[in-house]
């Protein structure tokens, strides 16, 4: 049942903000990815002057390079890639269960690795740097042993870019910080050893979230060490929080601007809670018992949306300026995110309500339009388009519209499992699969 507040049929950014009597908002640099997510971890890129129409072939190619498994996202800084795979060898290939219908869709199995993939003896996981402009690979660092698993081996989260820094975490839970110049090794640890955490049976998905002079990460561990702040600069334990284990996500922190500092939120088996820099609390707000994979989505200047695959949205004004407490916008229970998160667009949010791309207006949560065909896919937007890659590759462009979904151009960009979102940097889109990573020129010609 849709709950709300009624702030308006499609608010834009500034009818929205003076609804919430706040103010606010991230400031982003065109050209780079650096994250998970994005220059502000929200799926969206500041860039400008990108084709609004691809001619039947598709938007020009720019290079296409094998790749091992694994489903981490692509890092862009300055003319350089940062991703991880997997050189283990190929697991015999499961069909996917049938998505057209938008049930539950469990993971079916995993895509070979083609013969020429990168490999290495024992199978392991490796973090790697690639030139953007050509995709030939720049440098590799071991990760260690390769994680396998029946829905999908290798590694899960996405590197962080920080200065002359990367962050990592493989999906076995060894985390490291790397030189970008050659992938040199500045400090390590292992989460399992440091923080008594289990091995998740997916695998660790968390990305590295930055957050001043730290970085913050699920940890997973018992007795208050579910989530771990460390000094980004020698990997020392700042603080935990929190207990790890069941019930709490395989999401990553999301960090906002705070009036005294960075504000991390969290998302746990029933609440949706911040913390500040020292980590601790600053406020919480009730959530359902769900397996929630997909981090929140801020809409500023003042609105999180977290959203599970088995519960549906839910929309929180979260506090700024006098609003001390967080309070409740609206749910609804068609927009359930699975492991695609949703992003927002000119008073609209544009999503996966499982297997279903479909709209909900920002302000109220009432459903939009709905279309099939993607399968639990996954999303970016940039200049006013939606960028839409379905689960089995195909990737559609699209005008962010709230009024109905127009593809203004499509491609077969990969083939079998294709669970990672896009990345979009200098107007050239990547994507990677479990066989390939690929380059599209968007600029307009």
């Amino acid at each position: 049942m849709l709950r709300h507040l009624d702030l308006g049929r499609r608010p834009t950014a500034a009818i929205l903000a003076s609804a919430l009597g706040l103010a606010g908002a991230f400031i982003a640099e065109a050209g780079d990815w650096p994250q998970f997510r994005g220059p502000e971890r929200n799926g969206t890129s500041p860039e400008t002057g990108l084709a609004r129409a691809w001619p039947e072939s598709g938007p020009p190619e720019l290079w296409r390079v094998p790749l091992g498994p694994g489903f981490s996202g692509i890092a862009a800084v300055d003319g350089k890639l940062y991703t991880l795979f997997s050189t283990a060898p190929p697991t015999p290939p499961e069909p996917l269960a049938d998505t057209r219908d938008g049930q539950e869709n469990d993971p079916g199995g995993v895509e070979a690795t083609p013969e020429d993939a990168p490999e290495a003896a024992g199978g392991r996981e490796v973090v790697a740097a690639f030139d953007a402009a050509t995709g030939r690979e720049l440098w590799r660092t071991d990760l260690g042993e390769a994680f396998t698993n029946e829905y999908g081996d290798g590694p899960r989260s996405t590197p962080t870019v920080d200065g002359d820094l990367l962050y990592a975490v493989s999906a076995r839970g060894k985390v490291v910080a790397l030189k970008l110049a050659d992938g040199s090794e500045v400090w390590s640890l292992d989460l399992p050893e440091r923080f008594s955490a289990r091995v998740p049976y997916w695998g660790f998905a968390t990305s590295p979230a930055l957050a001043g002079d730290l970085i913050v990460i699920e940890a997973g561990g018992p007795d208050d060490q579910g989530f771990a702040a460390l000094n980004k600069a020698t990997g020392e334990t700042r603080w935990t929080w929190g207990d790890g284990g069941r019930g709490y996500g395989y999401n990553t922190p999301l960090v906002l601007p705070g009036e005294d500092g960075p504000e991390i939120l969290l998302v746990t088996s029933d609440r949706l809670l911040a913390l500040n820099g020292a980590g601790e609390e600053r406020w919480s707000h009730p959530w359902t018992e769900a397996d929630t994979l997909v981090m929140p989505l801020f809409a500023p200047p003042a609105m999180v949306m977290v959203s599970a695959s088995n519960s549906g949205a839910k929309a929180v004004r979260v506090p700024r300026g006098e609003v001390a407490e967080p309070s409740e916008l609206w749910t609804s229970r068609k927009m359930k995110n699975h492991f695609s998160a949703s992003v927002a667009h000119d008073g609209t949010v544009f999503g996966f309500d499982n297997a279903i791309l479909r709209t909900a207006d920002l302000a109220t949560g009432e459903a939009g339009w709905a279309r099939r065909g993607f399968g639990k896919g996954s999303l970016i937007t940039a200049d006013g388009l939606l960028f839409v890659l379905s689960d089995r590759g195909r990737l559609a462009v699209a005008e962010a519209s709230a009024e109905d979904f127009q593809e203004t151009g499509s491609v077969q960009a990969l083939e079998g499992k294709s669970w990672t979102a896009p990345t979009l940097a200098d107007g050239v889109l990547y994507l990677r699969g479990l066989e390939e990573m690929v380059a599209y020129d968007l600029r307009k010609p």
